[in-house]
């Protein structure tokens, strides 16, 4: 059980940091054209950065679970977890959201372009 959850809090710590690692350096198919992409990559990296955070914490907490072994400690921990995790969840639908009212003002902009290459 010891080297299983060194392995699962090691991947967590892994992927949040890939995940910033990305976020900050930006996706291949991402481009800044306008105002508005603008404010949602910056509002989109705001909130995301929570995301990495907790994933991040996660990954600790689940180190120090290993180490603490059975006990009060693991409980605890992995009781955090499941709470961190769930938080993710709400913020990922949140993301979801703002991502689709992102979408839904860009659209104008995007069937523009295309009648414009039509032409």
């Amino acid at each position: 059980m010891f080297e299983g959850s060194i392995v699962i809090g090691v991947t967590l710590l892994s992927f949040a940091i890939w995940l910033h690692w990305n976020e900050r350096r930006g996706w291949a198919h991402e481009s800044l054209d306008d105002d508005l992409d603008h404010r949602y990559f910056a509002s989109r990296l705001r909130s995301r950065r929570w995301v990495h955070l907790l994933f991040a914490l996660c990954g600790i907490l689940v180190i120090v679970a290993a180490f603490a072994g059975p006990g009060r400690v693991w409980i605890g921990c992995w009781m955090s977890v499941m709470v961190a995790l769930l938080v993710i969840m709400v913020l990922a639908g949140v993301d979801a959201f703002r991502t689709l009212r992102y979408q839904s003002k860009k659209k104008p902009e995007i069937r523009r372009q295309v009648f414009e290459q039509d032409e």
